[in-house]
């Protein structure tokens, strides 16, 4: 098996690209919306005659991951305690931030003045946190005042102090090293970064020139042709720099979402790969990995508690931080059609009769 490395990266990837020959593709199930039509479509897709679903989902695991990195990298514990308490991330994190009780911080929840939904602005406000998001911004995407979201912003630093340092970190480690690495130790690169970002710098001033001449273009009563033609060659100079500036901004972004969310693909490969090893070893079929989430095919006799408790430890335990994992367990006899085990009849693997017919079905 060849090794990657920084030395032969480039080389395999042209050899990658050059490579036409063709594979055939197998069904992407996360292309399946799990709501409406596609819910209706996920309902047709049933385990083989003697088998049952059982589906395992792992809980908020890039929060997580991040509340991990403050605690082990800052001594930051402000988000990593309320998943060691087990409450509600985004309402328990929209209590500290607003300061507020938990009644005004609950999903679809007002703040006393009916001005915005606490535990809504904080689910969106991680994220433009994370992208360096302006508050004038964010007020657009909330519909809040901009008074509020400066409110936001600064509250949030001074509950949560080390999140815009970890992100902070995280982007400077791109620019210096031109990668980063998930907490395993695999990397995402960015080889074009250092020299789009300098040429980006080079041309700001032209940039900024450049809208100069385009205001007092755009500024006159009437343009001749030859103004009308300046004016073009401008605006598709403006589009050239502003496009590597998007790019230099989204490379940014993008290499905080390589720690955080590769992390967590890095999590659901090592579960994918103990899963695959237990079912060889008990005649299970792992038939898909989407998104956060695991199903498998397990014969009818083996679906017991025991099985649950082996997926929830596969799910859980496989990596371990300094936060605890969880997971949400259902068993299915058709996709999307779930039970949590708690409504279900080992003995006889069915539901239990007071939840016989949840989805309309009969046994």
């Amino acid at each position: 098996m060849l090794t990657v490395t920084d030395a032969n990266y480039h080389a395999i990837v042209r050899k990658l690209i050059a490579d036409e020959r063709k594979v055939q593709r197998g069904l992407n199930a996360q292309n399946l919306p799990s709501k409406g039509a596609g819910n209706r479509v996920r309902n047709q897709i049933i385990p083989r005659p003697g088998y049952t679903f059982v589906g395992a989902d792992l809980g908020q695991i890039e929060p997580r991951i991040m509340a991990h990195i403050m605690y082990s990298r800052y001594g930051d514990n402000s988000m990593r305690q309320i998943f060691v308490d087990g409450v509600d991330l985004y309402t328990t994190m929209a209590m500290m931030t607003f300061n507020l009780p938990q009644e005004y911080c609950v999903d679809k929840a007002y703040d006393p003045t009916h001005t915005f939904q606490p535990r809504k602005m904080m689910k969106t406000g991680q994220l433009a946190v994370s992208y360096d998001q302006s508050p004038k911004s964010f007020a657009k995407k909330m519909n809040v005042t901009e008074d509020v979201a400066h409110m936001f912003f600064e509250n949030f630093d001074r509950t949560f102090p080390s999140f815009k340092t970890m992100v902070a970190d995280i982007r400077d480690g791109m620019r210096a090293n031109g990668y980063v690495e998930t907490l395993f130790g695999r990397k995402r690169r960015f080889p074009d970064y250092k020299a789009t970002a300098a040429e980006q710098a080079r041309n700001e001033q032209r940039l900024i020139r450049l809208f100069t001449e385009r205001k007092q273009l755009r500024g006159k009563p009437r343009l001749s042709a030859a103004e009308e033609r300046k004016l073009t060659v401008i605006q598709d100079e403006i589009d050239t720099l502003q496009e590597k500036r998007g790019l230099v901004g989204y490379w940014e972004r993008a290499a905080f979402n390589a720690v955080i969310q590769g992390t967590g693909a890095d999590v659901l490969k090592r579960i994918g790969i103990r899963i695959a090893q237990i079912c060889r070893e008990r005649g299970w079929e792992f038939n898909a990995s989407i998104h956060d989430e695991i199903i498998v095919s397990i014969p009818d006799e083996q679906v017991t508690p025991e099985t649950i408790a082996l997926i929830n430890d596969v799910m859980t335990k496989t990596s371990e931080f300094s936060v605890p994992l969880t997971t949400d367990i259902v068993i299915q006899k058709r996709w999307m059609m779930e039970y949590v085990p708690g409504e279900w009849d080992f003995d006889n693997n069915r539901p239990l009769p007071e939840f016989i017919g949840k989805y309309g079905e009969t046994y």
